[in-house]
């Protein structure tokens, strides 16, 4: 063999030795997961159907038996996006601190959820082991009903070939729908007055108060499974809207808007969803200074189930408040049915 024969073997040796090399430095460093994310069918937020520059804890879920610590170190990590769209990309909150693979053979899922709640750190799930403490009494701006209208997503998988982790809807690719879904309900009561049942003047509505009873209002949400849950006492006297003082001024527990067109009051409120042992007593004092106050009887009795919304449309007659249609509406999907009741 030739000098130059043992000089060509020697340096293609060393050559692919050193791409071998490289190769491993590739597949060993830590590559960053991707967030992408989106919210599911319309109206899936307490706003719109979009998101609202929102921040979300994602997590990484390990399969039983796995010997991997991706599931202990990243148990909350914050992500947050500028968006304001259906779908938004998620960069981590804080610079570096993102999730990141380590292990090229293994496929990981992930779950998430919003808005997010800070721990300790990205290995510390928020509240009592991710269950987080939840007041749906004071949400008078759609500013803090976004702050229990909690979303929750899982399914979604990645690895470090493929780092992208999708929370959206793949259905109709064949996949699987891991966009994000509604885990509280809403419910939303337009109330107006009868001028052929002794009200002439539909104003008297802006200003009068209005009273809820029957909801429970304290209760949980956990991060992990995505449940929010009451755990507390049925309140008989949510004050929806009390009005004081000459000229009179409004003080609302939920969001509330008066169209003065159509002399119709929208009340909006994001609740835990629950079973209701009785139908929710409405009492309404109209501003029409006969100090008069009119209630329901009956039949305002929503499921209040989780992603789910209810309309319920409420006249007020001199002869008391009558049901005149309510709709059931799946946040995600879409229904609704209506019915009339004496109340």
């Amino acid at each position: 063999m030739t000098m130059n024969m043992r000089f060509f073997i020697i340096a293609a040796a060393a050559t692919l030795l050193a791409a071998c090399t490289q190769e491993n430095e590739v597949q060993n460093n830590p590559v960053e997961a991707r967030i992408t994310a989106g919210v599911s069918g319309p109206k899936t937020r307490a706003v719109d159907n979009g998101w609202n520059a929102d921040r979300i804890g994602v997590m990484v879920v390990d399969a039983p038996g796995t010997t991997t610590t991706m599931g202990g170190k990243y148990k909350n990590v914050g992500y947050a996006t500028t968006s304001t769209g259906p779908n938004a990309d998620f960069t981590p909150m804080t610079a570096g601190g993102g999730i990141f693979f380590e292990d090229a053979f293994l496929e990981f899922t992930f779950a998430a959820y919003a808005p997010y709640a800070s721990g300790a750190n990205a290995s510390t799930l928020p509240g009592t082991d991710g269950k987080i403490t939840v007041n749906t009494s004071n949400q008078p701006t759609t500013t803090e009903q976004e702050k229990v209208d909690y979303i929750h997503a899982t399914g979604a998988k990645a690895d470090k070939d493929s780092p992208t982790v999708s929370f959206t809807d793949n259905t109709a690719a064949g996949g699987s729908d891991c966009s994000f879904k509604h885990k509280m309900a809403r419910l939303i009561l337009k109330v107006q007055v009868s001028n052929t049942d002794g009200f002439d003047d539909t104003a008297v509505l802006e200003f009068a108060d209005y009273k809820l009873g029957g909801l429970v209002h304290e209760g949980t949400f956990d991060v992990k499974t995505g449940t929010a849950a009451t755990a507390g006492s049925v309140v008989s006297d949510w004050m929806l809207r009390q009005c004081t003082g000459a000229p009179k001024t409004a003080t609302d527990k939920c969001v509330a808007t008066f169209d003065a067109a159509t002399g119709v009051m929208t009340f909006t409120m994001i609740l835990l969803p629950q079973t209701l042992a009785n139908a929710l007593v409405l009492e309404i004092s109209p501003d029409d200074e006969e100090y008069q106050s009119y209630s329901n009887k009956d039949m305002i009795k929503p499921a209040l189930e989780a992603g789910y919304s209810y309309t319920y449309t409420i006249t007020v007659k001199k002869t008391g408040l009558t049901l005149s249609g309510s709709t059931i509406e799946n946040w995600n999907d879409g229904g609704s049915h209506a019915g009339d009741a004496k109340m």
